[in-house]
């Protein structure tokens, strides 16, 4: 099915046009890695002609704009019915980017983007806890589009109430900003959070999840060398097992406290 977003990216090319010069000036709500993986399934399906640096509208491509353009459905401003538009940026670049249609935060602070949101949705700020500002804000009938820059500070509590708005269907959009790379990589509930909504992003190699085999090395090792022990005639191999699990629980422990 086209989607409406495909046929306002058509329009651009009534006339034959360099690809990266539509995107750059035409301030696209998504990134330039989409613009292409779209660009080439409208040539799949025989609407464009791509040629090196040149897009151009085939006949059919044509008439299907047309027929749009007398429907009205090109001229509707497609990105108030867009959901869910989740990018990333460097720190700098979102806040060349954002503009009047948001509301820009410049630090991830629980408390103060619950005070921002409640003095847009319109409810008053008698709620004292920030729990109770969130339960407030779940209840309100009001939807924005959010930029967070410096979103590697964002902590737990940010987390989880971005987290429970986004389920409630309250923010429409969600930009959001990294100067420190290396610190938002660290943060794995950051991590876990950009990854379950897929935010588009160009710049940042997020972690794949992985599957850790810790503890079937561990139980290798403590087999190993009990199987030694035992053979060797060591008396005490039990007793050395039960130390070895604890070493091994006592250095795991400490390797999580430094990560937090």
């Amino acid at each position: 099915m086209m989607l409406a977003e495909e046929v306002e990216i058509l329009s651009h090319f009534s006339q034959p046009r360099n690809p990266h010069e539509v995107y750059r000036s035409n301030g696209f709500r998504f990134s330039r890695a989409t613009f292409y993986r779209r660009l080439e399934r409208l040539k799949q399906e025989g609407l464009i002609e791509w040629r090196v640096g040149e897009v151009k509208l085939t006949e059919k491509g044509r008439a299907l704009v047309d027929a749009f353009r007398v429907t009205n459905t090109v001229n509707q401003p497609v990105r108030k019915n867009r959901k869910h538009d989740f990018r990333l940026f460097e720190a700098e670049m979102l806040k060349e980017l954002v503009d009047e249609s948001f509301i820009y935060v410049d630090y991830p602070t629980a408390g103060y983007i619950l005070g921002i949101l409640m003095r847009k949705a319109g409810v008053e700020e008698r709620a004292k806890s920030n729990v109770e500002k969130l339960q407030a804000l779940k209840q309100a009938e009001f939807e924005v589009r959010l930029a967070i820059n410096h979103f590697e500070n964002a902590s737990k509590q940010a987390l989880v109430f971005l987290e429970e708005l986004i389920k409630a269907g309250k923010i429409e959009a969600l930009w959001v900003g990294v100067k420190n790379e290396r610190k938002a990589l660290k943060n794995k509930k950051l991590v876990e959070f950009l990854q379950s909504h897929d935010f588009e992003n160009e710049r940042f190699k997020l972690p794949k999840e992985s599957v850790t085999l810790f503890p079937l090395f561990l139980v290798a090792v403590i087999g190993v060398i009990m199987v030694l022990a035992l053979r060797s005639g060591y008396q005490h191999a039990s007793i050395l097992s039960v130390l070895m699990i604890v070493w091994f629980a006592r250095s795991m422990l400490f390797r999580e406290l430094r990560e937090i």
